[in-house]
């Protein structure tokens, strides 16, 4: 309308913070909903748990989703939760039931769950593992890899620990 020369001018003009913080926000949303959606679509999925506190001593839960997409196996990270309360096994399983109620999503299609071993994780009646049972009754668990290299690397001598 306003011809090539008014089109370049305004395409160099830079955008504001707001706008390129809506823009994020805008693709964020998208991205989860389409794993939220390959996940629906698949015929099971497996998840790994974990909760950990950061510098600033807040506890945050995390939850990567391993599911099939197109004969694929694929893993994403599916989502992140601040906790606000204590870290029992009640709150992390509150956290995810709230996240998966409100993207339906169906536990019965849920095949694995992998943790560390903490109390508040592997607790057979008050931990994640005993709440998770409740809705999901054929869910395998599975011990972290990562946690089980460390374990595994604890009792082994200072001499063999040693790399040269």
């Amino acid at each position: 309308m306003f011809g090539e020369d008014h089109v370049q001018k305004i395409e160099n003009i830079p955008l504001s913070n707001s706008t390129v913080s809506r823009r994020i926000k805008d693709m964020s949303i998208d991205i989860e909903a389409t794993i939220n959606e390959r996940i629906k679509i698949s015929p099971f999925f497996s998840i790994q748990v974990d909760e950990s506190t950061d510098v600033s001593d807040l506890s945050i839960f995390l939850v990567i989703v391993r599911y099939l997409n197109v004969n694929e196996l694929k893993e994403n990270f599916l989502l992140c939760y601040p906790l606000t309360k204590r870290c029992i096994g009640e709150g992390i399983f509150n956290a995810s039931q709230s996240y998966f109620c409100e993207n339906e999503m169906d536990w019965a299609k849920c095949c694995s769950v992998c943790t560390d071993g903490g109390k508040s994780m592997s607790g057979c009646y008050k931990g994640l593992r005993g709440r998770f049972k409740i809705v999901a009754t054929h869910v395998t668990w599975g011990h972290c890899c990562i946690h089980r290299q460390s374990l595994a690397a604890k009792p082994l001598p200072d001499s063999l620990k040693e790399v040269s």
